[in-house]
């Protein structure tokens, strides 16, 4: 991984060779826009060995189900065994399916995984990844594939953490709230 000094060096090296612009605000803004662009790489973090089960998790995952055309395509969080019949996947139908892999196939005990929730901006609606012992996210996005929470959240507000065996209740309550 770049440190912070190589990124800024290379973000001005791309800069230089741009040609140049009539508008003075963009000099201000590439630099910044250029090191967000390089520091949103889907690479997964340097401490977790491509063997981990939680990289092979999330790109088995990843490829299954069809992703969502939109922002969102499900209003409720999907019941697992609802995974298959389901025409597109969002944020939530991929969290779920990862937790569901990690208990089943890699007896991942269910106290260890959470849902994490973020929003802001450039995010146009919540968006929701698996968090694993508190520290990394599998996400179906583009912040990052595998990464640690500190580096998923950048920039952005955490809304909320489910713990994955509260997510039945979450379930029921919805349910109830929704036929009043």
């Amino acid at each position: 991984m770049k440190s912070s000094e190589e990124q800024r060096r290379a973000a001005n090296a791309k800069l230089s060779a741009m040609p140049s612009s009539p508008h003075p605000l963009i000099l201000l803004l590439a630099p910044a826009l250029l090191l967000a662009a390089s520091g949103c790489q889907t690479l997964p973090d340097a401490a977790l060995p491509a063997t981990d089960p939680l990289i092979q998790v999330n790109t088995a995952v990843n490829r299954q189900g069809r992703s969502c055309p939109d922002d969102a395509c499900l209003d409720d969080w999907p019941d697992v065994a609802d995974l298959e019949q389901l025409e597109y996947w969002d944020c939530k139908a991929y969290a779920v399916a990862k937790a569901d892999r990690l208990i089943r196939q890699h007896g991942y005990q269910p106290a260890r995984l959470e849902y994490v929730l973020i929003e802001g901006p450039p995010l146009r609606v919540t968006h929701a990844a698996l968090l694993v012992d508190g520290r990394w996210v599998l996400d179906s996005g583009l912040r990052c594939q595998v990464c640690g929470l500190e580096r998923f959240a950048a920039g952005l507000r955490v809304t909320g953490r489910l713990p994955v065996t509260e997510l039945p209740y979450l379930r029921r309550v919805q349910r109830v709230t929704k036929h009043r």
